[in-house]
């Protein structure tokens, strides 16, 4: 998955979830300060993120999150945690018949 997609997605959920005006969406944004998130904010957009992206984030990697930026690099490291394990074929480790 890439970096523009991930961000092209948050910026649709911070839209449409949880009514944040796009242009004020950039990755040097601050969650808390300039966007108003608070912790109703960041249960939604973590309920949002998982449906929309197809990962499981933890909710206290998420809350130290302080930027738009800092959210794109845990899904990205997320995705890279669970990609090799679901990339690996199911018979991986099987001796051959």
């Amino acid at each position: 998955m890439s970096e523009t997609t991930v961000y092209e997605t948050l910026v649709a959920v911070f839209r449409d979830e949880l009514a944040i005006d796009p242009a004020r969406v950039h990755p040097g944004a601050a969650l808390i300060g300039e966007l108003g998130f608070d912790s109703i904010a960041f249960a939604i957009g973590l309920v949002s993120i998982e449906e929309q992206l197809g990962v499981t984030l933890r909710q206290e990697e998420l809350i130290v999150c302080k930027t738009v930026a800092d959210v794109v690099q845990l899904i990205e490291r997320t995705c890279n945690r669970v990609a090799p394990a679901a990339a690996m074929p199911a018979t991986a480790g099987l001796p051959a018949p």
